[in-house]
């Protein structure tokens, strides 16, 4: 065929398809999936890809924190998660060795709810390393209040220290003494005994009921959080000093209860489900038409041999099968399409072969045939072109099929743990209860991913049956 023709088959081909409005959904789909995949490495990093199992390296994110845009539809103002990097920075001696570094980082609050933790991170440098510096952190409040959150011994080597503040005895304890001068004795008892969040009256006001989740009002204004060291050694050096508020808002699809950015796992995972379920599809619908072709043309004794085998692998059941492997072997992606192929081969041999029984009757084959054309050059040249449309829509129909295999995989438990997919997001959900717990956007992303991207393939293969067979053409 010349470049001329086919322009204008593609063309044509577009006229027809453009009509299916069905179809035109589907291709939206299509492609902003596409796209997802593509731009993955722009819009999230890939180190958080292949990180995703591990969870230091999600250690500065939020926990559990909801998406960002919940603001515009919540009626209270949500904390935001902040990384606090600007700081003045003053320094001066003490006596002959003693230094006194301190950062002070002035921050602006004017949510309705407290932070849910503080952090502190910061890098050192020491020439001695059996004498730490002294760590001292305060927490001044808008309405003129200090408090002594931390003083203890830093880190005694040197590189990067991470603290979770909140954490620490030494904050709970200063927050509680704090606390009793203005709450009542009997809420101190209950709710030190049973509960205590020290973040909730850190940020609220100094008067009774403000360590109560339901009582207490938030303090907006000024805050001013001061980290100072006391170095033992002029030549000890601390940089990067870094403050992190913990939000309950993050990003575009918040964070897990393990604080991995789900948005980064959505990206990422579209790249695995559209490669099985592409690279799957199109593997099995070749391999099945081809196999069906040869068994029409073949004919008599051989094709009843071809269809006994196409009948021991119809009855056989993909996925206990990939369950079972899965539990014996890790299964990675590639391991996993080879055994969707292996055993999904089957779904387009069957019309192929009754296709091919009556294109090989056709005048034109039996003319080939007595010119001596060979088996292949007929199949290859008469049979195999006219069935590459119907190639096309089953290939497109089976796609969602294989994206459900993987994730359901994926959901027991038994795909690849290297990669993020949806399944394994999903899985992760599953196990830690997300669904009881009102963790709606843990689950609802990959959940919807996996029905559109589904859905869109289905749509297009509807369509394409509509374009390519005029006969399936609702009148």
């Amino acid at each position: 065929m010349r470049l001329k023709d086919l322009i204008e088959s593609l063309k044509d081909f577009w006229f027809e398809y453009r009509r299916q409005k069905i179809g035109l959904v589907g291709l939206a789909l299509l492609i902003f999936f596409l796209g997802m995949a593509l731009l993955a490495p722009l819009v999230a990093p890939a180190e958080a890809s292949r990180r995703w199992g591990d969870l230091l390296y999600w250690k500065d994110y939020p926990k559990a924190a909801k998406p960002g845009w919940v603001k515009w539809f919540s009626s209270k103002k949500i904390p935001e998660h902040t990384i606090l990097t600007d700081y003045n920075m003053s320094r001066r001696a003490i006596g002959a060795k003693l230094t006194e570094l301190e950062f002070t980082f002035d921050y602006l609050f004017e949510y309705d709810e407290p932070h849910t933790e503080i952090i502190l991170k910061y890098d050192q440098n020491l020439s001695k390393e059996s004498a730490p510096p002294t760590l001292i952190v305060t927490f001044q409040r808008p309405d003129g209040y200090v408090l002594e959150l931390l003083s203890i011994k830093a880190h005694e080597t040197g590189g990067s220290a991470r603290l979770r503040i909140s954490s620490e005895q030494s904050l709970i304890n200063s927050v509680k003494s704090f606390s009793r001068k203005f709450e009542s004795q009997e809420l101190m008892n209950k709710l030190g005994k049973e509960f205590f969040s020290p973040m909730i009256p850190l940020f609220s006001k100094a008067q009774e009921g403000m360590i109560s989740p339901e009582l207490s009002e938030p303090l907006r204004g000024k805050y001013r959080i001061t980290v100072t060291f006391y170095l033992n050694n002029p030549e000890d050096v601390v940089e990067n000093v870094t403050v992190i508020l913990g939000g309950k808002l993050y990003g575009v699809l918040g964070t897990d209860v393990y604080r991995r950015d789900l948005f980064v796992g959505i990206v990422w995972g579209s790249r695995v489900s559209l490669a099985i379920g592409i690279i799957t599809s199109v593997l099995m619908v070749a391999a099945g038409i081809f196999y069906g072709v040869t068994s029409a043309y073949l004919g008599g004794y051989k094709d009843e041999i071809m269809q006994r085998i196409y009948e021991i692998f119809s009855s056989i059941p993909v996925l206990p099968i990939l369950i079972m492997i899965g539990a014996v072997y890790r299964l990675t992606i590639w391991k996993t399409i080879g055994i969707l192929m292996l055993f999904g081969w089957m779904g387009g041999s069957r019309v192929a072969r009754s296709m091919a029984f009556q294109i090989k009757e056709m005048e034109y084959v039996d003319a080939a045939r007595a010119m001596g054309a060979s088996s292949w050059w007929i199949i290859r040249k008469h049979i195999l072109p006219q069935i590459i449309p119907y190639a096309f829509a089953s290939m497109a129909l089976s796609v969602p099929g294989n994206v459900l295999l993987e994730a359901g995989l994926s959901f027991l438990g038994l795909g690849d743990l290297t990669r993020v997919t949806w399944g394994r997001i999903l899985h992760d959900a599953q196990a830690n209860a997300a669904t009881i717990n009102g963790l709606w956007w843990w689950v609802l992303p990959p959940g919807l991913s996996i029905a559109l991207l589904g859905l869109g393939f289905a749509f297009i293969g509807s369509a394409l049956n509509t374009v390519l067979f005029p006969k399936m053409r609702r009148i």
